[in-house]
């Protein structure tokens, strides 16, 4: 079987990939004062590597999107009280609209079509 762009998840990963972005970017603005903006930033760029993690998942392992989409979304709503709100809601918004997509995306493969 030949994976093509068609039979991944490319909306979901795009959407958890840019949530994470978003959760670490405030943090990693300045990375010498990471030590000084306390535990909220190590959080947030944790949550942030977790989301891209997902993300890789959701692409290299297109059949098991059911999981992966379920802890991005838990990492979403994680990320409103441990990490600058959600990365100001935004990061938030697009890693549960990214799990969102990873759940209800369904493989476009042919070969496992109904006989009729």
């Amino acid at each position: 079987m030949r994976l093509t762009a068609h039979s991944r998840p490319a909306a979901a990963c795009l959407c958890v990939t840019l949530g994470g972005m978003e959760l670490a970017a405030l943090p990693l603005a300045r990375p010498g004062m990471l030590g000084l903006q306390g535990l909220s930033a190590a959080t947030a760029v944790l949550l942030a590597l977790a989301l891209v993690g997902c993300a890789v998942h959701l692409w290299t392992r297109p059949a098991r999107t059911t999981g992966a989409g379920v802890t991005v979304i838990l990492l979403g709503l994680l990320s409103y009280p441990l990490a600058n709100l959600g990365g100001f809601l935004l990061g938030m918004l697009l890693a549960l609209t990214g799990g969102a997509l990873a759940l209800s995306w369904r493989s476009t493969d042919t070969t496992s079509a109904d006989c009729g």
